[in-house]
């Protein structure tokens, strides 16, 4: 009867070892799928950052650039007003012989 029990003792055991196994393995899967679930989150993450940077990248750059044309406008707006005020102040003179002169030239054109 030895051997019956060594017997019953051996497949027990054997029972045991695969409910063992069979525990471990859904540990496994488990933590598995947990890890692929993180995964996917921090790609999603990922993704979403990537985005939001490069929109405020390009609100960065659209900001910069009106910023520069307001910039540019001004500058621009200083030297004509500039340019305005020194031809405003620019005199000029006509001498006698100066309109003579003139006068030749286009009448010269006429003959």
């Amino acid at each position: 009867m030895s051997d019956i029990q060594d017997q019953e003792q051996y497949i027990q055991s054997l029972v045991q070892i695969k409910q063992i196994e069979d525990k471990v393995q859904k540990e496994i899967d488990e933590r598995k799928e947990e890890v692929q679930n993180q995964i996917k989150s921090l790609e999603a993450d990922l993704e979403n950052s990537v985005t939001n940077v490069e929109n405020e990248g390009r609100l960065l750059v659209e900001t910069s650039i009106e910023k520069s044309r307001m910039k540019a406008n001004e500058e621009a707006k200083i030297i004509i007003s500039e340019a305005e005020n020194k031809a405003k102040s620019i005199t000029f003179q006509f001498e006698q012989t100066m309109m003579k002169e003139i006068l030749e030239i286009l009448l010269s054109g006429i003959k």
